[in-house]
């Protein structure tokens, strides 16, 4: 089994955080850049058979990204589009991204903008909480009495906006 954030190092996400390195110049004037938070990876381990999965954490976003092993050459036709992938916590929205350097990749957002993180470390230890709830499986979480609290809302659907039945 391999460590979460053993991969944070792989050339393919240091090419990615290097891409948003060069973007962040350009997002430093806009009311949703936060300067308190510097550009990283979390937590990027082995998904599937040829994906590396992880958090880029960035001044103005906070996205898990599943990122081929092998660069997937730009398609334009690709960019924008949502598909469903199945995360150990269940099924997640991901949106397809991309540049020339990089290649395809796919991206959930977490936190956008992330401006309610004011205090130092305190986003890197959100990431890597959400990565953790995210690479859990539902069944092997802690429950409340009959799975929700008094309000019928369990902790995984509060923060991921589905209801408990």
């Amino acid at each position: 089994m391999t460590a979460a954030g053993e991969f944070d190092d792989h050339p393919r996400v240091q090419a990615l955080i290097e891409q948003f390195q060069r973007i962040d110049a350009g997002m430093r004037d806009l009311p949703i850049y936060n300067d308190k938070i510097a550009i990283a990876a979390i937590g990027f381990r082995p998904f599937g058979d040829a994906e590396l999965l992880g958090v880029v954490l960035t001044p103005w976003f906070m996205n898990m990204i599943l990122l081929p092993i092998e660069p997937v050459p730009l398609n334009m036709a690709e960019i924008g589009k949502s598909v469903v992938i199945e995360l150990p916590a269940g099924k997640r929205n991901f949106v397809v991204g991309g540049d020339e350097t990089s290649g395809l990749y796919k991206a959930h957002s977490l936190h956008s903008p992330v401006l309610n993180f004011t205090l130092p470390g305190q986003a890197r230890a959100e990431a890597k909480r959400l990565l953790l709830l995210l690479m859990t499986p539902a069944a092997a979480e802690p429950a409340a009495k009959d799975g929700a609290g008094a309000s019928g809302v369990d902790r995984r659907s509060l923060l991921f906006g589905r209801r408990s039945v």
